[in-house]
């Protein structure tokens, strides 16, 4: 059962994925939306077995604080891009001026 649940998610995933540029973002895929589904199921299944043990590796490396620290530096890093990404929205997204 759990194979079957993992496949469902994978084909859901590409799915979502396919949508998001098919739909949302207008770009031609060859094969139109069924074509983006395909794409985004084998690159979401290569990812998984490519990418998954290096960037584990790196997340647990962050997450203990570089060894350094007990301080989690993912999280730190990603709340802290978050908040500034919101506080300069709020800023109307204005750019700064050099003179």
């Amino acid at each position: 059962m759990e194979i079957i649940r993992d496949i469902i998610v994978y084909i859901l995933l590409g799915g979502l994925l396919s949508w998001y540029f098919y739909y949302f973002k207008y770009r031609d895929i060859i094969g139109g939306f069924t074509g983006g589904v395909i794409v985004g199921l084998l690159g979401s299944v290569l990812g998984v077995l490519l990418i998954r043990k290096p960037i584990s590796a790196t997340l647990d490396f962050l997450q203990n604080g570089m060894y350094i620290s007990n301080v989690d530096l993912f999280t730190g890093l990603l709340s802290g891009y978050l908040a500034l990404y919101v506080y300069n929205k709020i800023n109307h997204d204005k750019t700064r001026k050099d003179y």
